[in-house]
């Protein structure tokens, strides 16, 4: 993905994934295409000025040192 696109741009790719999703077979292709899809429209919504929206999970989950 590409910091680079414009509002529109995300959303025209979060349609093409959304599509993808709706017609693969393979589970793991779609909840991928899925997120695809979320991701791109939060660029949108973020890009054009809406407020933006914290992740829904942690990027990193941190471990303890268990020795």
């Amino acid at each position: 993905m590409t910091n680079a696109l414009t509002p529109e741009e995300c959303l025209d790719r979060a349609r093409m994934h959304d599509q993808l999703a709706a017609t693969t077979a393979d589970a793991s292709a779609r909840m991928m295409h899925q997120a695809m899809a979320a991701e791109f429209r939060r660029r949108a919504e973020t890009a054009s000025g809406g407020m933006p929206q914290a992740a829904s999970r942690p990027i990193i989950e941190l471990m303890p040192n268990v020795a």
